[in-house]
């Protein structure tokens, strides 16, 4: 159709002209009737050269019969529509090189004859942006989805991404982000907080409940989302970088029991149970079935077998094997008291069996013990997470081995106390009171003056005797704790202890919580101290501090050492035990109390006891 192409320019030029895009006036046979100057710097064409000429001139030639047959579907239209920009189009230059641009059509009626207005525009940089941003993307090691900050709206996937939701990249674009959470309406709220925010990194709605993604296969996955706000081509948009945490829940779930587990370790009373727990556990809480351990047998000279999974008996069809000292991969741990895990025994040079039918192993030293052995029939059978709880298992067993160890150990010295005190009760006493006795009818049938010094022998036997028997129960823990009321303690042990001229001063009326039994040693312990000190006229006092309380009198006070008359065997005095004030020190700290030393009031001796368990 021809025009009076003067009004066409007449019309047009000034709106040609005042734009920074290149401009081209298109007629319905694709001829090019107007270009504004800004053609020459995108195509190197003066706009002369141009007019008249079909539009494909400036296509590339791979492409020139697809832009003919969408130009002439454009114009056959029957309604010509304002078209936006038109994305991953090129250019030819009139050099031959090509560029990327974006093309925009606007259907313009003049004289009756329809044209189309297209507006072209090099996205070169805008190109190469997105080409480096797409290379980050995808350089991303965990599920990256671009979404527009406003509505939510995903305009840009990683590969990762795709993989990871189980879609192809172009199915996630152009869906909400919220679509890819089990709850859309908490997720968008999520999402809405987070874009306000600026971005953060969450894995929990504000109720403590998890974050879960949804797979196009439907299954849900707990995730970690780092959201980061951002702009681009002047879009405010939001990244949200997915990371699937199934892997650590899977690890803190299993500490979590791991932890109930230890305090049952921890509660057994031999070697055989913790051994017993340890395999029970590998297998239930740490999903290890196949596992065992062995302790060092110093009669057999080898690591022994002392609780295994029914699992492995299975490979064996009996209770596992014993390991030699100085044979396998298994005692090798045990000497050097280093981990090891292999993930295919084939490999390995020293296993103890070249014909084992495990593949993959864990070997976990237990301190001076043995080792815990974790095995698999299947080679690379343990990820990371199976070492680190499977080592974490170990270092408790360990722990409450050692503890077992230390308690047999300290039950036997007790038994050995046990029986030193039968010894000092009955096997000295014995003799002891037949010696009063004798000393009692030699003063009815003469007296001598080497008699009071055989009476004086028997007392500091006695003493040393009542020293002892204390001393002996001092390791034992305290356990009978109840309420006692101070005064009445302190007058009954005044009576067993006290002379014709010493005084006692009561100025307390509550009650401590105490072993009744262990307080009287203390208490007479002391009275006797300010007696062979201070002498038969010294006065003690009792009395109340804010956290507990003390016993001083009036003698001549503690020497400038005063901290080491509380040590075991010391003593101030030829005929001393040296175990009185070490025995009150050890009731003390068998209670939990706090011992200090002081000059008293009258500038005699004052020990105090805090952190006590008063009752008013």
């Amino acid at each position: 159709m021809d025009c009076d192409r003067s009004v066409v320019d007449r019309s047009s030029a000034t709106i040609l002209d005042a734009s920074p895009d290149a401009i081209l006036l298109v007629d319905g046979t694709g001829r090019i009737v107007r270009a504004n100057d800004r053609v020459t710097d995108l195509f190197g064409y003066e706009p002369h050269e141009l007019v008249g000429d079909d539009i494909e001139r400036l296509v590339p030639e791979d492409v020139r019969e697809s832009h003919v047959a969408d130009r002439d579907a454009y114009f056959d239209s029957p309604e010509m529509r304002p078209m936006g920009a038109s994305v991953e189009l090129s250019g030819l230059h009139r050099d031959g090189s090509t560029f990327p641009v974006d093309v925009s059509l606007s259907p313009v009626t003049l004289d009756g004859e329809t044209f189309a207005v297209a507006v072209v525009r090099d996205v070169s940089q805008q190109v190469a942006l997105q080409t480096k941003y797409r290379t980050i993307l995808d350089a991303v090691p965990d599920a990256v989805v671009v979404a527009d900050a406003a509505s939510g709206e995903i305009i840009e996937v990683s590969q990762q991404a795709a993989d990871f939701f189980g879609y192809e990249p172009a199915e996630l674009v152009g869906r909400t982000q919220s679509a890819l959470h089990p709850d859309e309406d908490r997720y968008r709220e999520l999402f809405e907080e987070h874009v306000s925010a600026g971005g953060a990194i969450f894995s929990q709605f504000p109720d403590g409940s998890d974050v879960y993604a949804e797979t196009k296969s439907g299954s849900q996955i707990p995730v970690e989302i780092n959201a980061y706000v951002f702009e681009l081509d002047s879009r405010r948009l939001i990244a949200g970088v997915f990371r699937d945490v199934t892997a650590r829940k899977r690890r803190e779930e299993a500490l979590e029991r791991l932890h109930t587990a230890t305090r049952n370790l921890m509660r057994a009373t031999s070697t055989d149970v913790v051994a017993t727990i340890a395999t029970k556990t590998a297998s239930k809480v740490l999903e290890l079935p196949m596992n065992g351990v062995h302790l060092y047998d110093d009669e057999a000279d080898a690591l022994v077998p002392a609780a295994w999974s029914p699992e492995a008996e299975a490979v064996f069809d009996e209770q596992p094997p014993s390991i030699p000292a100085g044979e396998g991969l298994a005692w090798r741990v045990y000497r050097t008291g280093t981990p090891e895990v292999y993930a295919d025994l084939d490999e390995a040079d020293d296993a103890l069996n070249a014909e084992t039918p495990f593949r993959s192993e864990l070997f976990l030293p237990l301190g001076d013990h043995g080792v815990l052995l974790v095995s698999s029939t299947a080679p690379d059978a343990f990820d990371t997470t199976d070492e680190a709880l499977a080592r974490v298992l170990a270092a408790n067993v360990e722990s409450a081995l050692d503890r077992v160890e230390r308690e047999q150990a300290l039950k036997r010295q007790n038994e050995r106390l046990d029986r030193f005190a039968s010894i000092v009760s009955h096997d000295l006493r014995n003799p002891l009171s037949v010696a009063e006795g004798r000393l009692a009818l030699a003063r009815e049938s003469a007296d001598s003056e080497h008699l009071a010094h055989v009476e004086r022998a028997h007392e500091r036997m006695e003493g040393l005797i009542e020293d002892l028997l204390a001393l002996a129960r001092q390791d034992e823990p305290v356990t009978e704790v109840r309420a006692v009321p101070l005064a009445e303690a302190v007058e009954a042990c005044w009576d067993h202890v006290r002379t014709a001229e010493a005084t006692l001063a009561v100025e307390t009326n509550r009650a401590v919580r105490a072993d009744s039994d262990r307080l009287r040693q203390l208490l007479e312990n002391l009275f006797r101290n300010s007696i062979e000190h201070g002498g038969d006229a010294v006065t003690v006092t009792v009395g109340d501090i804010p956290d507990g309380f003390y016993v001083a009198d009036d003698g001549p006070g503690f020497p400038d050492d005063a901290a080491a008359l509380f040590e075991e065997g010391y003593s101030t005095t030829g005929g001393g035990t040296g175990l009185g004030l070490f025995i009150v020190q050890r009731v003390a700290s068998a209670h939990g109390w706090d011992l200090s030393v002081a000059e008293s009031v009258d500038g005699g001796a004052r020990v105090e006891f805090r952190d006590v368990d008063v009752e008013r």
